[in-house]
C-alpha cells in the first residue's frame, strides 16, 4: 500500500511595524482600567 504524503502549506506574512507597540499599549490600558474598577469596588 503506497501512501501519498502531502506537504503542509504555511501561511506567512511580513510583520507591519508599529502594530506590536499599539497592541501592548491597548492591553496595558485595558488592564489598568480593570484594575481601577476592581479598586473602586473594594473601597
Amino acid at each position: 500500500m503506497t501512501e501519498q504524503r502531502e506537504e503542509k502549506m504555511e501561511l506567512s506574512h511580513e510583520p507591519v511595524p508599529g502594530y506590536r507597540r499599539v497592541f501592548f499599549i491597548a492591553i496595558t490600558i485595558g488592564a489598568l482600567y480593570l484594575g481601577l474598577i476592581l479598586y473602586k469596588t473594594l473601597l
